[in-house]
């Protein structure tokens, strides 16, 4: 066991002999450590990983362990969030490090996929593919298929986001609501948009949800590819205060239709509405219109943005959205018009409102 230089490349290496149980000699060699110091450091790893292997008589493939993990965590997760985890590792992991042994995958080998990626997605995402990654190398762990973390050494991608959120002003919905020939839909999206709700929890509603007497509705369910589940996190089951507008119109739709109070509100029965014709109605509606292009989803962003816009404080908002205050600042804050020399001029406002005496130094 030895580290040496290399005198052309000027990089370190180590070199090892390793002598086998059928006698055999097994050579390894390493290069292209920046210093000696790491060198003998990558060469501990590698001897503490190969009595680690023969203790145990393992070292699998990632593509092995990612497709345990996705085992384990389809059992204790959210179908949708299966589906975003498991997208994830088949299009970007386990393409690139599949074949590869668990224990040959180091941080050089991170950090040059973090490299690649940077060059092909947003910071966002870049930062949710390691984060993943990381995740399946922790549940290696603890299934003892490895004693490191080479993902966590490496740390995720230190990228600064851009603040962009897409949203409809209140001018805009109008000019699209006016656009909606189907009582149904009209009501929808009226709904969605004065409630902040995320479209499952929309889909998932029944009438027992809505109260007409308080004019309130109660969120406490969601909808994924039909799937009816618990709500996202814990702050997503709530109840909200809706506008008497909005109420009069679902009201007008359940005598419409005098459903059960089991039945969905928008829908036939126990079937919401598919989620393919919403998007076909909704991009058809919006072409009508002639308004700028948005997702549904970014209603959510047009019904905080409205609030925000007419001053309402972050706990009231996130509350209606079903998010920490701490999410709803970092989502929206930039969008607060106030600025800290705003903050200085009321204070200075205030201090001549009061006449208030300044402070006369006795001579």
């Amino acid at each position: 066991m030895a580290v040496y230089k290399d005198k052309q490349s000027g990089k370190y290496y180590f070199y090892l002999k390793i002598y086998q149980q059928n006698g055999k000699v097994r050579q390894v060699k390493r290069r292209g450590f920046d210093s000696s110091r790491e060198a003998k450091k990558a060469e501990a790893i590698f001897l503490a990983d190969l009595e680690f292997e023969e203790e145990n008589g393992e070292n699998p493939t990632f593509e092995f362990v990612a497709e345990e993990y996705m085992a384990w965590y389809k059992k204790r997760r959210k179908e949708s969030s299966y589906s975003k985890i498991s997208g994830i590792i088949n299009n970007n992991l386990i393409p690139l490090f599949g074949n590869k042994k668990l224990k040959q995958i180091r941080v050089r080998d991170i950090t040059r996929f973090q490299d690649k990626l940077i060059d092909q997605y947003a910071p966002s995402h870049v930062k949710k593919i390691h984060t993943v990654m990381s995740a399946i190398f922790n549940f290696a762990i603890k299934q003892e298929y490895t004693k490191e973390n080479p993902a966590k050494i490496a740390g995720n991608v230190d990228l600064e986001e851009e603040k962009h959120i897409n949203f409809w002003t209140l001018d805009e919905f109008k000019e699209f609501i006016q656009h909606v020939d189907d009582f149904l839909y009209y009501v929808l999206f009226m709904t969605l948009y004065y409630s902040g709700m995320r479209k499952g929890e929309l889909l998932a509603l029944t009438w027992a949800d809505i109260d007409f007497e308080n004019n309130t509705i109660s969120i406490n369910k969601t909808s994924y590819n039909r799937n009816i589940t618990t709500p996202k996190t814990k702050q997503s089951v709530r109840t909200i205060l809706m506008p008497k507008h909005v109420m009069r119109l679902l009201s007008q739709l359940k005598a419409q239709n005098n459903p059960k109070i089991s039945y969905v509100v928008f829908g036939e029965f126990h079937d919401h509405v598919s989620t393919t014709n919403l998007d076909r109605r909704f991009a058809r509606y919006v072409t009508a219109s002639e308004v700028k292009k948005i997702r549904l989803h970014d209603f959510r962003h047009s019904h905080a943005t409205y609030l925000i816009n007419r001053g309402y404080i972050p706990a009231l908002i996130a509350k209606r959205l079903g998010h920490s205050v701490a999410t709803t600042l970092n989502i929206y804050s930039h969008l607060y018009p106030s600025t800290e020399q705003e903050a200085i001029n009321q204070m200075e406002d205030d201090f001549k409102q009061a006449k208030i005496l300044e402070f006369k130094r006795e001579s």
